[in-house]
């Protein structure tokens, strides 16, 4: 999964209007708009496969090492074949507007670490291009950046959550223990890594959710833009304040450890902090 510049890469195909995208050598076409945030915006795209890609079941479908990722396994009596034929090219897209190079390094990190994991309960990067724009002679040379994920269009746990509160509906005792259980094992594979790494910002609003029939709902943690060598070593009053100072920019308030929100000048910090947040998620469904 690299990040070369051969071809287009993720330019807009000026042609269709601007509707298509490349990533590298794949081409997408833009659906609708999911949501917007900040600097990055996300799609609903396409594939447009070409006789040589269709033949394989598409020319991303191959990267998925988990069925569950796959748009398109949604009949029911198919939810556990492993076959290409259901695969309906849809894929989720994350256009980023890099502004300066501190924003460049965080897009390229966010990348580094979400490629190091494996789990059908984190949410997989497919593929990424990160390409150099000019508007106009008189503007400096910035950068946008195209990641690539399998879509999951039944929102996110806070989604869920809000439209259940409405109706005066309540998750199961059953689907909230499945859905922690699956949290679990998802942090339970980053916590696992050598080094062990942390999500920093484990929520509902970061948790996708599919629901499937007969089956308790499939939950996928997100958003690996806060995620960081888990274990720090804290030995002065700076380094404490520093550390804070990053978790108030990157770990959301209400399911913020309390070692991020008050610092001992001498201290270990590790994945525990993600354990705080576990539970505050729990709690916020119940």
């Amino acid at each position: 999964m690299g990040c070369s510049f051969s071809g287009l890469n993720a330019l807009y195909d000026a042609v269709n209007g601007g509707g298509d995208v490349w990533i590298n050598d794949n081409r997408f076409r833009i659906v609708r708009q999911l949501g917007e945030g900040g600097f990055a915006y996300v799609f609903l795209v396409k594939e447009v496969l070409t006789d040589s890609t269709s033949s394989g079941g598409g020319g991303v479908a191959k990267k998925f090492k988990d069925p569950s990722h796959v748009s398109g396994l949604i009949p029911p009596p198919l939810l556990h074949v492993k076959s290409d034929m259901l695969y309906d090219g849809t894929y989720a897209m994350k256009k980023v507007l890099i502004q300066n190079t501190e924003q460049l390094e965080l897009v390229r990190e966010e990348i580094r670490v979400s490629s190091l994991f494996s789990h059908p309960n984190l949410l997989p990067l497919l593929d990424h291009a990160i390409i150099a724009v000019k508007g106009s002679p008189e503007q400096s040379w910035k950068h946008e950046a195209y990641l690539l994920f399998p879509v999951h269009l039944d929102g996110t746990l806070l989604d869920n959550a809000k439209v259940m509160k409405a109706k005066k509906e309540f998750f199961s005792t059953s689907d909230v223990l499945q859905i922690f259980r699956q949290l679990c094992a998802g942090l339970k594979h980053m916590h696992s890594l050598e080094p062990p790494y942390a999500h920093n910002d484990v929520k509902p609003g970061n948790v996708l959710l599919t629901h499937r029939k007969g089956q308790p709902p499939l939950a996928i943690l997100m958003d690996f833009g806060s995620a960081r060598s888990a274990r720090k070593q804290i030995r002065s009053r700076s380094e404490a304040l520093q550390l804070q100072e990053w978790a108030a920019e990157h770990c959301s308030a209400p399911f913020r450890a309390p070692e991020l929100w008050d610092c001992p000048s001498h201290s270990d910090i590790d994945e525990r902090t993600d354990i705080w947040s576990l539970g505050c998620t729990l709690f916020a469904i119940m």
